[in-house]
């Protein structure tokens, strides 16, 4: 006995269906099931069911996922400003949601031809991008913490706001290290919402998007390198093909 997929199942080829849609739909049920049993508030719910949209984009190489994500970013600052998240909500507010608009704008360039290339870091410059991630980790960290006496967790707040600059310029200029340094903001994004939501469990949807995040992150820098290893064949394969044209033509001549 053969089993058929139902008609409407051939619209999404079985990888999109199994790996992508059906994921998403699973954690859009268990964040809106939680949600309210939890009580939670519309305005906290709402941006983690949007993330699960940007993050699919992002995984695709996907211009939206920057028009999408900032507009989502001015959402999520009024839950970091709800949980004493300062940091978060001036990188969100104020970093995060700019750089994504100009990485929409800057990644429909050209109908998406040249400003999609991905590229890659010099190892100089990706020990620069660190160390500056670094020193703005721990520049703000000692220099505002004083600012913001009833922040949660500084440390872990202010490290986000950190590498969330980094990631952001990297993304817009199409570096591909971008995803590998999310996947360790990730990691801490995690980390925080469950000291966050021990003290608070109504947070419990923000865990169950921290960790689709840290999945989707994950599977996009793996579609990031095939994609950029991708690419760089294909200019070698082209170059190659012009310099053997151009030594026939020379021959014939």
């Amino acid at each position: 006995m053969h089993f058929h997929r139902p008609h409407f199942l051939h619209t999404f080829p079985p990888r999109k269906l199994w790996v992508d849609y059906l994921p998403m739909l699973l954690t859009a049920c268990f964040i809106i099931y939680f949600a309210v049993a939890r009580e939670q508030s519309f305005i906290k719910t709402l941006p983690t069911l949007i993330t699960l949209v940007v993050q699919l984009l992002l995984v695709r190489v996907n211009r939206y996922a920057f028009l999408l994500g900032g507009t989502n970013a001015l959402i999520y600052g009024i839950s970091y400003f709800s949980e004493g998240l300062y940091f978060s909500l001036i990188s969100a507010v104020l970093i995060s949601a700019p750089i994504q608009y100009f990485s929409f704008f800057h990644w429909s360039k050209k109908q998406n031809k040249t400003a999609r290339v991905l590229r890659r870091l010099s190892v100089p410059r990706l020990l620069l991008a660190l160390f500056a991630t670094v020193a703005g980790w721990l520049g703000c960290h000692f220099a505002l913490s004083p600012f913001f006496a009833s922040a949660s967790y500084p440390l872990l707040d202010s490290f986000l706001f950190a590498t969330g600059i980094t990631v952001s310029l990297l993304a817009a200029f199409c570096f591909v290290e971008s995803q590998y340094l999310n996947i360790i903001a990730s990691t801490i994004s995690l980390a925080l919402w469950i000291l966050l939501t021990i003290h608070d469990p109504k947070n419990f949807n923000y865990i169950i998007i921290s960790v689709y995040n840290l999945l989707r992150i994950i599977e996009a820098s793996v579609h990031w390198t095939k994609s950029y290893l991708a690419q760089t064949r294909a200019a070698e394969q082209k170059g190659e093909n012009a310099g053997n044209a151009a030594l026939t033509e020379q021959e014939n001549a």
